[in-house]
């Protein structure tokens, strides 16, 4: 989690601690009100939308923390008092988080060429099944996945390339400047004859 707020205050009548993060793909926030009363008093974390509206993620009922803290005052150590439970409800709200899938939106273009690309590569009713551990050897061996969409209708699908390449960089306007160099997997982990 980055860091990017954090306020909080106290008064005779309550204290409140608010703290924001940022995960990949979303920003949180942690609200905690400590009132005289219990009824007054919640602890809540919640998502900023792509709207700018905020949505409440997790909670805490106050009855599970309220009787731990101490009694509104302008003395209040409130970070020190809340800190934790803010912590916990933003763990908390980033573990749901995290367990929605991502879904992300490709082109018609770029699904007609990746069915191209299967055609070209088992057929014109082709199939293939990736498992997982083909999936994870491919993350290790090579670079990340490229997709270019060029001007002229093609596409390019590469891992020959790192992240800062011109080939990349422009779409494949530029050619590589040839500083893209992968170990071959067969020679990964190999040692020397000493």
């Amino acid at each position: 989690m980055n860091e990017r707020d954090e306020i909080s205050g106290a008064s005779s009548g309550s204290y409140h601690y608010t703290r924001v993060v940022e995960l990949p793909g979303h920003t949180l926030r942690a609200r905690i009100e400590r009132g005289y009363y219990i009824n007054r008093s919640f602890a809540v974390a919640e998502v900023l939308s792509d709207d700018g509206a905020w949505t409440s993620v997790a909670a805490d009922g106050p009855g599970n923390w309220w009787h731990d803290t101490p009694t509104p005052g302008s003395d209040v150590q409130v970070v020190a008092t809340l800190g934790e439970l803010a912590e916990v409800l933003l763990r908390r709200a980033a573990g749901m988080l995290a367990v929605q899938p991502a879904t992300r939106t490709i082109s018609p273009h770029v699904n007609g060429a990746i069915s191209a690309l299967l055609a070209t590569s088992y057929g014109f009713d082709g199939e293939k099944r990736v498992e997982p551990d083909d999936i994870v050897w491919a993350y290790d061996h090579g670079g990340a996945l490229y997709v270019l969409e060029h001007p002229d209708g093609s596409v390019t699908f590469t891992k020959a390339h790192r992240e800062g390449c011109p080939f990349v960089i422009s779409a494949g306007a530029q050619d590589c400047d040839d500083d893209c160099c992968f170990p071959h997997p067969a020679e990964v982990g190999r040692k020397p004859w000493n």
